[in-house]
């Protein structure tokens, strides 16, 4: 055993510590302890298949991390960075996750039941594989094109696969046709939305 640490991204401060195996022990005993893991430095950390549900990860920088089968189930994830990270199979289920930054980040079997993900920032197109229909909220999530362009998406998108090796994406706001983003055409926004928003014509 060694002395296994977890610091502030933005201060350096210590949060944790103690003598453990490997840094997910040490990451898993603070939040079993539910140590205040808000702003915690965990970029480009190997966490698959940590158990870190519940836990309490406000504004916490997971920018390049390995999260692939990792647990964060039920865990307080506001404001958090999860930029290029891997996030393959991970389970986000009933997670606080507004205002989360997801851009680049790699997505695969994603669980995001009942999650709050409003105000969420995406921009990679493994985002569309992610269960929109069942999270709890996603009031004006936002996703960056290659190009640029941004839109914003408060309902889940259509998602049609088998066009070739492009994906085509539509929503109230806007298609997306393999990375260029296209506006909706004025008479397909009300075919986009949930039944109990659309507003039909006569």
């Amino acid at each position: 055993m060694k002395i296994q640490s977890i610091h502030s991204a933005a201060t350096g401060a210590m949060l944790f510590e103690g003598r453990y195996d490997s840094f997910i022990e040490c990451l898993e005993q603070a939040v079993q302890l539910r140590v205040l893991l808000n702003g915690a430095d965990l970029r480009n950390r190997n966490l698959s298949n940590a158990c870190l549900d519940d836990g309490l990860f406000a504004g916490a920088d997971f920018s390049g991390a390995n999260l692939t089968g990792a647990n964060l189930s039920e865990a307080s994830l506001p404001g958090a960075c999860f930029e290029n990270a891997d996030l393959y199979n991970a389970c986000f289920a009933y997670a606080d996750l507004r205002n989360s930054i997801f851009s680049h980040a790699n997505f695969g079997g994603t669980d995001i039941t009942g999650a709050d993900i409003s105000h969420a920032h995406f921009a990679a197109l493994s985002c569309f594989s992610l269960d929109f229909m069942h999270t709890a909220a996603m009031k004006d999530c936002r996703f960056s094109g290659e190009d640029g362009a941004e839109f914003t998406f408060s309902d889940p998108p259509v998602v049609i696969r088998g066009l070739g090796p492009r994906l085509m994406v539509m929503a109230p706001g806007f298609w997306l046709n393999g990375t260029v983003v296209i506006p909706c055409p004025e008479q397909f926004r009300s075919l986009l939305l949930p039944p109990e928003k659309a507003k039909f014509p006569g």
